[in-house]
């Protein structure tokens, strides 16, 4: 079965046009593939580390010499690795894949004297003592965005829900941009940067969606031609090579088929995984459904949802969210249990998960509480490796 990332792979060998006859990045059956509707499929970034510093250290270059085809991508930094899994219709099914790549990459970081572990941020992890992996496309971002670029190890999970039909994958993007806010707040894990303690309950977003352009909470579209003509403006000037240097929070992913939604923190238990791609699944449905009927929504402003995205970034689920439409501030965890609970009216998912999220500590509170405990972001770090561990063995 082809992956996601195959497809992304093909889309990373085809360079910019020389002139204005090249083609498209964007490809003619985009949207339009045999791809079936709301099928599923994710992506997540696992770090390495030493296991007596616990410091990042390379390897996944190595790792990805002898592993199976399909199944991971290198990304900016040889200390890290992400994890593709294959098309599917449960989460479940998704989450079966991310757990058997796991397990691979714990045998052979263990083979390499490496830790395996993910969240957010590491703890600890120094960025000047990175090694940017010696590809072209990662050699010419280094040269285009510098110390940017650079400093830039952060980890993430990516959810795709499959779409047919160009202008309603526009709609859905649109549409997915207003819950950006609501999927950060379930999944922050990253309160820690560079060994400091940010005050952030995600420093991820602070350190990748809101310091390069083309990253962050992107413009609602007003139609397909749009977003071609946007393609078309950053390729042609040759601002980029590949769609995948386009790094919005939800963006259309027109060579696979998919809409991306790239808000999360990478997750250090599986099952809380799970439970944002049950969510991913029971969102899009009701867009996909809200687009078919014709009854369409609102689309927000960006400088009204960032509000919001603020607050999840800072808070978590702690903070409170601004109400589109009366303009009243709401506490955060009230508005995604109620979110929650009428999606649960709306869609065939089980969202018990989702449900447990809002119920425990979030990944970057465990963090924090490892930290009032110890006084210690080495310990946190360990915390997260072992944490890592045990979700794949359990």
């Amino acid at each position: 079965m082809d992956t996601a990332k195959d497809y992304d792979d093909r889309d990373d060998e085809r360079e910019a046009p020389a002139s204005t006859d090249e083609p498209s990045l964007i490809p003619e059956d985009a949207f339009e593939k045999d791809l079936p509707e709301g099928t599923l499929g994710a992506e997540e970034e696992l770090w390495l580390t030493d296991p007596r510093s616990l410091k990042l250290a390379g390897g996944a270059q190595e790792i990805l010499a002898r592993a199976p085809k399909g199944h991971y991508t290198g990304e900016l930094i040889d200390c890290e690795i992400e994890a593709n899994t294959g098309i599917h219709e449960e989460p479940s099914q998704v989450l079966e894949d991310l757990v058997s790549r796991r397990r691979y990459l714990l045998e052979q970081t263990e083979r390499l004297g490496r830790v395996l572990g993910t969240s957010g941020t590491h703890p600890i992890g120094d960025w000047r003592e990175q090694e940017i992996i010696d590809q072209p496309h990662y050699r010419r971002l280094e040269d285009k965005l510098g110390w940017l670029i650079r400093r830039n190890n952060t980890f993430a999970l990516h959810t795709h829900y499959a779409v047919h039909g160009r202008e309603k994958a526009i709609y859905m993007y649109n549409r997915l941009r207003e819950y950006v806010p609501h999927m950060l707040a379930l999944s922050v894990n990253s309160p820690f940067w560079q060994g400091e303690l940010t005050d952030m309950q995600s420093s991820r977003i602070l350190i990748f969606s809101r310091s390069m352009h083309r990253a962050g909470l992107p413009d609602p579209l007003n139609s397909w031609n749009d977003y071609a003509d946007y393609v078309d403006y950053v390729q042609r000037s040759g601002a980029i090579k590949k769609l995948g240097e386009i790094w919005w929070d939800i963006r259309p992913a027109p060579q696979i088929g998919t809409v991306e939604l790239r808000a999360c923190d990478a997750q250090t238990e599986p099952w809380r995984t799970e439970a944002l791609l049950a969510l991913t699944a029971a969102l899009c449905d009701v867009l996909s459904e809200e687009y078919e009927s014709g009854e369409k929504r609102l689309i927000r402003p960006t400088r009204e949802i960032e509000e919001n995205k603020w607050s999840a970034q800072r808070y978590g689920m702690e903070g409170d969210f601004i109400d589109h439409d009366s303009h009243e501030s709401v506490a955060a965890r009230k508005v995604l249990t109620g979110w929650l609970k009428d999606l649960e009216s709306r869609t065939k998912w089980n969202l018990s998960t989702v449900a447990r999220i809002l119920d425990v500590p979030t990944g970057a509170d465990r963090q924090l509480e490892v930290y009032r405990e110890t006084n210690s972001t080495h310990d946190v770090a360990r915390d997260i490796a072992e944490r890592t561990r045990s979700s794949i063995e359990d």
